[in-house]
């Protein structure tokens, strides 16, 4: 696994690389239907401009031992996608109307802002709470917070162009870090839309060698679920992919029947209930 440091830098590079190829895009490229259901490409670059501003804005509050909820802003840990999914499609619709031709512009202004500020976090720095809607945030975990951001939005603009696009190699490390740590964006908490309750828990066991090796077990109760390093307990399925399967995955950006029935997640058990596991991790 990448230490802080690398990742911070990878951080920078690919976000300016992620800007380069937008500004390769053609004009036509911005309006297409991206992999998020009511944005379009340039709806998306608009979302993460918004993402920019607000991680920057708590980072600097924590920094000042401010970690309360900005205005309008609901209590951290109290936030989740299921309740706040459209309004965060509309706002990032509004931002892109409101910025217009300088769309592109901010976002790179932002979004460097944003990455020197994680880079000058200080050991002491990064252990500062900080808020987020899906919790208290240490600042130094923004940095994995923002590569997911940046990994998974790349690959939605680039669905919308490309017949197979993957996730940001440098991302992963980051991607694999929120799975494990069960706080805020990025989490599994966060990506887990509840249902009703089942009568008995379903054990989903995820085996992932390559190229950031991930062992663990998912067991889901339909109203809630919980994480586990794999015990001897028996699983009701076991899931053996690589490591952007299971980002896409358990982001909700392929659906576990398609990741089947592609090739790219093999199944051992239950193929019924490995079906079914899409329909609590969504993502947003």
């Amino acid at each position: 696994m990448s230490s802080w440091k690398d990742r911070v830098k990878l951080l920078q590079t690919e976000s300016q690389r992620f800007y380069q190829y937008l500004q390769g895009l053609p004009e036509d490229a911005w309006s297409k239907q991206s992999a998020c259901d009511l944005w379009q490409v340039q709806d998306v670059v608009a979302h993460l401009i918004g993402n920019a501003e607000f991680y920057a804005g708590t980072v600097e509050r924590g920094l000042r031992g401010e970690s309360e909820p900005p205005e309008g802003r609901p209590a951290a840990g109290t936030g989740h996608p299921s309740l706040g999914a459209a309004g965060t499609a509309e706002g990032a619709i509004a931002n892109r109307e409101r910025l217009g031709d300088k769309l592109l512009a901010t976002l790179d202004a932002r979004a460097n802002h944003l990455n020197q500020l994680l880079a000058g976090l200080g050991a002491q720095d990064r252990e500062k709470p900080c808020y987020h809607p899906g919790g208290i945030v240490p600042a130094g975990n923004f940095v994995d917070l923002r590569f997911k951001e940046l990994g998974l939005h790349d690959w939605d603009i680039r669905f919308a162009m490309e017949p197979d696009p993957q996730l940001i190699p440098d991302s992963l490390p980051s991607m694999v870090i929120l799975i494990k740590e069960s706080f805020a964006s990025g989490s599994l908490r966060w990506a887990f839309w509840p249902g009703p309750s089942l009568p008995q828990p379903v054990r989903y066991r995820f085996d992932v060698k390559e190229p950031v090796p991930i062992a663990a077990d998912i067991v889901v109760e339909g109203d809630k679920f919980r994480f586990e390093e794999p015990t001897t307990t028996p699983a009701d399925v076991t899931f053996r992919c690589d490591t952007g399967t299971l980002g896409l995955l358990t982001s909700g950006r392929i659906p576990a029947a398609q990741a089947i029935s592609s090739g790219r997640l093999t199944v051992e058990g239950d193929e019924r209930l490995a079906g079914q596991f899409s329909q609590w991790f969504k993502g947003i």
